[in-house]
């Protein structure tokens, strides 16, 4: 049953009209994203990617969605409570690393550009350390507004070279 605007109805008491027009608004739309992908695609060179993999598998992603997916709830369950540990010991580790108190929230922008760049520029474009902790990293890249970037691609060159240097200090990591 689709609910729209707080009502319920069901698909056989639309009337008509109403499904041919929003049936046409549907394939409209799915026409001009077909024709501005198959563009990009055939820009990219990926045109054998999409035949010999996307293409077939649409098949199956058609039927996973008309008839679902069977999971099995005890092992997602067991993946879950994994995943948790996982989170609370790298969690553990950020804080330790960068010398965090526990009261610290790690999915704040600011608290997270806090700890990754100890650093910013003060009014002559020189680089001072603005704090006793944190990983000590001067900002590489940053958004639109100038701040220091947060972004996964950042996050991903901050793992690499706090990787690069546990490496080369001969050290190990965990996990």
């Amino acid at each position: 049953m689709l609910t729209v605007e707080g009502k319920k109805f069901d698909w056989k008491n639309i009337p008509l009209i109403q499904c041919v027009e929003g049936n046409a608004k549907d394939t409209y739309a799915t026409a001009k994203v077909y024709v501005k992908l198959s563009e990009e695609v055939r820009q990219k060179g990926l045109e054998k990617l999409y035949e010999k993999l996307i293409a077939p598998l649409t098949v199956a992603f058609r039927d996973m969605e008309f008839e679902g997916l069977l999971i099995d709830e005890d092992k997602l369950n067991e993946l879950d409570i994994e995943l948790q540990e996982k989170m609370k010991l790298a969690d553990v580790a950020l804080r330790e690393a960068a010398g965090l108190e526990d009261g610290s929230n790690l999915n704040s922008t600011n608290q997270l550009v806090k700890i990754i760049y100890s650093f910013e520029k003060n009014d002559d474009g020189e680089w001072i350390q603005v704090e006793d902790f944190g990983l000590g990293l001067y900002p590489f890249e940053f958004t639109k507004k100038g701040a220091p970037s947060t972004n996964e691609e950042t996050l991903t060159k901050v793992k690499a070279m706090v990787e690069e240097e546990f490496t080369a200090r001969g050290l190990k990591l965990e996990g």
